[in-house]
């Protein structure tokens, strides 16, 4: 049998360019031979639709789209749709079965994740049937996404315990195919489900039949979808697998009775090449989704802001991005030069604009109530601001969208200023730890061969500059130490006294702990950025802003 597997980037709510897309997949499909087609969880509509379900209309208007794409498919298709139904929400999760331009049947998501960046349980009813499709003499068992997640090898597993499992019924039903339309969120932690043994296999395994995982590709708001669509076939013993692209949309007709080898192994997660790739997938989708033309960002002459331009120039090419460096009086002039030297590299647009006269002049308007009070960080965070007020004055004369430059160290521990290098509208690497953005710029200029982010720039000790001869390390720990900590703490909910009993120093984690707590009032007025770490700040941990002392 030939399977097109159609592997493609969709936009929230753009209906017509979604369905564009799976009828023009259709067409190479059928011209390749194939005999069905199979796309992505809700490639209607987009995803993540969050509470857009909560509109009829638009419910209705997905479906609508659906099934004026029906009777202009030149072969069969499974395709992903929301429907409006009877239940507590009146929304399902579902795909469609068309055939000969007719919708023949309609597969429902059981399983529905409420954990992490998931919140399906708040968006849809459940389904009330599992079913199969039969095709050319062929049963082939329907699934989306979380269906397949219940095996118990799976961290999850345990949520569903009392719930009927769509791989139980296909593993008594003695099917020859599985099919599994699917979203599913990238991250460092779960982008190994394709090696061998790997979850794929142990479905496959599961159900005794050889199963096609079409995965979304594309960056929505937060959530980065990697693609790297697969067939797999551990059924008979000697595992066989047949992947897509990652972080690409891809369009492949899979003939199941010619699969001889393993290819899983390397559309595994590879560590900064992957880190990289999400991140420029992620900025690229999020300013040409949202119909932006260009990018500013502030450069410090600082390795965060760096790594930031460098992306947008990977994302969206050097004619799309300004740089702006915005020395203080108290600037080195070796960040002013890493600043040039950096944005020659990209070839970017580049400007120089002064902050010491808003800082004089801030700081002159404000000395009557200062009066007999001591310099502090105060006159610090002016200067963060007066950077603020420069980029977004730029930004709204040129409609050009601010990238803020934080990264997740920094932001755990509120090392930044509100209103001041937190302004903008979208944070690239706002998931990203200190010591992969360090490992992420040296990829970036072994990759192109040459010095893109200049050396010095990696080579210096980390300063915020708000102060003569400041260093980050003056405020926290090394990055190595610091970053082991917060992983500990955030990626693995390890409190105080467990991070200490791993052999840390009781003062050091008790400073970094009662830090992240104190800095919760920051994080949830910073602007969106992707999700690529187990745990990320606002889509997956969410905690009050009024927590005292953190979690000792």
């Amino acid at each position: 049998m030939k399977i097109g597997v159609g592997q493609i980037n969709t936009r929230v709510g753009d209906f017509q360019a979604n369905t564009q897309k799976i009828f023009q997949a259709c067409e190479q499909f059928a011209k390749q031979g194939a005999d069905f087609a199979v796309f992505p969880e809700l490639a209607v509509s987009g995803l993540p639709m969050k509470d857009l379900v909560g509109y009829e209309k638009f419910v209705e208007s997905a479906e609508t789209a659906l099934k004026e794409l029906a009777p202009k498919l030149p072969l069969p298709a499974l395709i992903g749709c929301p429907r409006l139904c009877d239940g507590a929400i009146g929304v399902r999760n579902s795909v469609f079965w068309i055939v000969d331009g007719k919708i023949c049947d309609v597969f429902d998501k059981h399983l529905l994740p409420n954990y992490g960046a998931l919140n399906d349980t708040r968006n849809f009813d459940s389904g009330d049937k599992i079913g199969c499709i039969n095709f050319k003499d062929k049963k082939i068992g329907i699934t989306i996404c979380e269906d397949i997640w219940s095996l118990k090898e799976v961290s999850t597993s345990s949520r569903y315990a009392n719930q009927e499992k769509p791989l139980d019924y296909f593993a008594k039903e003695k099917i020859d195919l599985l099919i599994n339309v699917s979203a599913s969120v990238f991250s460092s932690a779960n982008d190994n489900v394709r090696h061998k043994g790997g979850m794929l296999c142990k479905v496959s395994e599961y159900v005794n039949a050889p199963l096609v995982w079409c995965n979304l590709v594309g960056g929505n708001d937060n959530l980065i979808f990697a693609g790297a669509s697969a067939y797999v076939d551990a059924s008979n013993g000697e595992a066989k697998c047949e992947c897509l692209n990652k972080f690409a949309e891809d369009l492949k007709v899979i003939d199941t009775d010619n699969v001889s080898g393993y290819d899983g192994d390397s559309a595994d997660f590879s560590g900064d090449d992957d880190l990289l790739q999400a991140l420029v997938l992620a900025l690229g989708d999020f300013v040409n989704k949202c119909g932006i033309k260009r990018v500013l960002i502030g450069l410090s002459g600082g390795i965060d802001s760096a790594l930031v331009a460098a992306l947008a120039v990977m994302a969206l090419g050097k004619d799309r991005v300004i740089g702006v460096s915005m020395p203080s009086k108290i600037s080195s002039q070796h960040s002013k030069d890493d600043a040039r030297d950096l944005a020659e590299n990209l070839g970017i647009e580049f400007h120089t604009v002064s902050i010491a006269d808003i800082v004089e002049a801030t700081e002159s308007s404000l000395a009557p109530i200062f009066t007999g009070l001591p310099r502090d960080v105060t006159e610090e965070n002016i200067q963060s601001r007066s950077r603020g007020l420069v980029l977004m004055a730029i930004s709204n004369k040129f409609g050009a969208l601010v990238l803020t430059t934080g990264n997740k160290s920094e932001c755990s521990v509120g090392y930044c200023t509100l209103y001041g290098d937190t302004n903008g509208g979208f944070a690239p690497i706002c998931d990203v730890y200190k010591t992969e953005v360090f490992r992420l710029s040296r990829l970036i200029n072994e990759k192109a061969g040459r010095e893109v982010i200049p050396q010095n720039t990696i080579d210096k000790p980390p300063s915020a500059e708000l102060r003569p001869d400041q260093k980050d390390e003056d405020s926290l720990p090394s990055y190595d130490l610091f970053d082991a900590i917060l992983r500990l703490h955030i990626d693995e909910y390890l409190s105080a006294s467990e991070i200490i009993a791993r052999g840390y120093d009781k003062a050091v984690v008790e400073d970094v702990v009662r830090k992240v707590a104190g800095a919760e009032y920051k994080r949830t007025q910073y602007p969106i950025g992707p999700k690529v770490s187990p745990v990320a700040y606002a889509s997956d941990r969410i905690v009050s802003v009024a927590i005292r002392r953190g979690m000792q």
